[in-house]
């Protein structure tokens, strides 16, 4: 098995050398994964067999904090059987306290070493952030359950990019403007909580005055986020996806001069969120909307370039592999997951992840 490196950095030495040793002669750039479990180890697997992303000269290093809940030695051994992959998980030990987050703390050093030495960083789903950390009372539907995750992600992402928290620090990318950072669904979220934005805690009773549990059948198919029928209890034993098919509205220039797509389309894309960015973040801009206009499902930095966010899922690994079929409604056929999409939708897709694949070859 592949030595899980145990990072030992105590506030009184500075030990980040010790972090990331420099990159290996094989490689010309080292991308940064946080939160590295196996299902983000299949969707990069997926990417790369699909020849979507080339990371044959690129080091991957899957980042998390010593206090995750999740068992990473599940993504040790799955490594085992990847070792084309190049990637190799780096855990971190400096202590995380909810309120010296957006501060120097004793974690800086260690993300300065971390922004050094790599040139991009990818932000992965999962589950609520504590509302603690962007100010705000927790909502009765909001569940808390790795908040260390959150601690290391949010306070990262504060230093690579600053935030309204405190307008005196110098974020690290005033250094390498070109460097990559993208968050998927969670990495969006924790992208604007972490530079000063709020989020709406959960977008049915927020939104539309209803509950995913008692159905949201007098909605639109396009105001609805995840699909409420796994979340009813008649019918939790039919084995339905959690995650929901809506469109999206494009806002700005962005999304559509990164994938090459006409801004009139309207791509369907995948949704698995209760959650949604409420008031952005420092330098962020809208880049797409959910069809009514009420959800933010994409946006991107004003003065970074290669920074930026969508809250749907394009990183799906089964609209490549095809390996298993979904069902989403009670009594519906099941189909492959690109088989839901249109031929113009699923080509957005593609060209998404083709169009990550240029930033990282020219970092």
């Amino acid at each position: 098995m592949r030595s899980l490196i145990l990072l030992l950095l105590l506030c009184s030495f500075n030990l980040s050398a010790q972090l990331l040793s420099p990159l290996p002669q094989q490689f010309n750039k080292r991308i940064l994964l946080a939160h590295p479990t196996t299902s983000t180890i299949e969707v990069i697997e997926a990417l790369h067999q699909n020849k979507l992303i080339d990371i044959s000269h690129t080091e991957l290093i899957g980042l998390y904090h010593k206090d995750e809940v999740y068992d990473y030695s599940k993504s040790e051994a799955m490594l085992d059987t990847l070792p084309h992959l190049n990637l190799r998980l780096v855990e971190l030990r400096d202590t995380l306290y909810a309120d010296s987050l957006f501060c120097q703390n004793a974690n800086s050093e260690t993300f300065r070493h971390l922004f050094n030495e790599s040139e991009g960083i990818i932000f992965f789903g999962g589950p609520d952030i504590p509302p603690c950390i962007y100010g705000e009372d927790i909502h009765p539907a909001t569940k808390i359950t790795d908040p260390y995750r959150h601690y290391f992600e949010a306070s990262f992402i504060y230093h690579l990019l600053g935030g309204y928290q405190n307008t005196e620090h110098t974020a690290f990318l005033e250094d390498n403007s070109n460097y990559l950072i993208f968050g998927i669904c969670l990495g969006m979220q924790t992208m604007n909580i972490a530079t000063g934005g709020t989020l709406i805690q959960d977008i049915p009773t927020e939104l539309f005055d209803s509950k995913e549990t008692k159905g949201l059948a007098h909605l639109d198919n396009e105001e609805v986020h995840r699909n409420f029928y796994c979340k009813m209890k008649k019918h939790e034993d039919k084995n339905l996806a959690g995650s929901h098919f809506h469109r999206i509205l494009f806002k700005d220039y962005f999304f559509p001069n990164l994938t090459k797509t006409d801004p009139e389309l309207s791509p369907l894309i995948n949704s698995y969120h209760h959650q949604a960015v409420e008031n952005l973040g420092k330098g962020f801009i809208i880049g797409a909307t959910s069809s009514d206009e009420k959800v933010i499902e994409a946006m991107f930095h004003a003065h970074y370039p290669n920074v930026f966010g969508v809250q749907f899922h394009p990183e799906r690994s089964q609209f490549f592999l095809q390996s298993r079929k979904y069902t989403f409604e009670p009594d519906a056929e099941g189909k492959y997951l690109n088989q839901y999409l249109d031929e113009e939708s699923m080509a957005f897709h593609i060209r998404f992840w083709q169009a990550i694949n240029n930033i990282i070859q020219e970092l």
